[in-house]
């Protein structure tokens, strides 16, 4: 039962016919309260899919982290030992936010987040109790760690009378969608190159986005335990794309890299997208 860092790579059994959502109570803690919800989301253009959601609201001025938190940070983890009726239970990451301040860059999410979890019942039809231990952090001036154990049974038994349907909506049209090439308006990678050697190693991507987009970033994450600087904007190319650099002369080994597959996500208030990078 782990979180995937691919959306929707897991098998999702069809729920049991269900009238609407459940939800935990709120957890509060030091400038962020967290709960469990669930409902029947519309998916994959086949039916509903159970879906789960661990939602954070954060004080004003605080945030929490990404799955790859940047310079500084602790991204969360999540751990479902001692849930009942869970064959697999798939994390999905919205797309983050970047924010800067005396740490460095850090990617991560303010005010609200909720991360879609898809589930998966051991056997369909019959309710899942949840049963999860989450690690994570909030940050402002000071970073903070924080737990939170949150308990809540899904499924036809576990639910009342309120639709989180609209809310797990809008956070999975958030979670950037596998692809290589641009379609339907969605970011894409229009080139990349890697230099390894030499006194100024980098790595350089151009990046495609919809015309008018906002908010247009990229997100480059090294192999597991690798550290990779935050990709930064140095300029637009003539066919529209945004060229992306990082500069490798910081952090580990960038030799290191090489035969490596790093995790590119692209995010513009247009649409997000993700894929990956062999560099060789």
């Amino acid at each position: 039962m782990t979180a995937c860092a691919v959306p929707y790579c897991a098998a999702v059994a069809t729920a049991a016919p269900v009238l609407a959502g459940s939800a935990s109570s709120w957890v509060a803690q030091n400038h962020v309260e967290t709960r469990l919800i669930a409902d029947e989301v519309p998916w994959n253009g086949n039916g509903k899919a159970l879906v789960a959601g661990i939602q954070l609201k954060l004080d004003k001025g605080w945030k929490t982290y990404w799955r790859y938190p940047g310079d500084s940070g602790l991204p969360p983890s999540f751990h479902w030992t001692g849930s009942k009726n869970l064959k697999n239970a798939e994390v999905l990451w919205p797309a983050p936010l970047r924010f800067h301040d005396s740490a460095g860059t850090s990617f991560g999410y303010k005010d609200e987040v909720v991360f879609p979890v898809l589930i998966e019942p051991v056997k369909s039809g019959e309710p899942v109790d949840l049963n999860l231990k989450m690690e994570f952090a909030v940050c402002a001036d000071i970073c903070i760690p924080a737990e939170a154990d949150l308990k809540l049974t899904v499924g036809e038994d576990g639910f009342f009378s309120r639709s989180y349907v609209p809310l797990l909506t809008r956070y999975m049209e958030r979670v950037p969608t596998r692809q290589a090439a641009d379609a339907d308006g969605k970011p894409s990678v229009s080139h990349t190159r890697a230099q390894l050697n030499g006194d100024k190693p980098y790595l350089e991507v151009d990046a495609k986005f919809a015309d008018g987009a906002k908010g247009a970033d990229l997100f480059i994450e090294g192999p597991a335990g690798f550290y990779l600087a935050p990709a930064e904007a140095v300029g637009k190319q003539a066919n529209g794309a945004i060229r992306f650099k990082v500069d490798l002369t910081k952090g580990d080994d960038p030799k290191d890299l090489k035969g490596k597959t790093v995790t590119l996500t692209l995010v513009s208030d247009a649409g997000q997208a993700e894929t990956s990078w062999r560099i060789e």
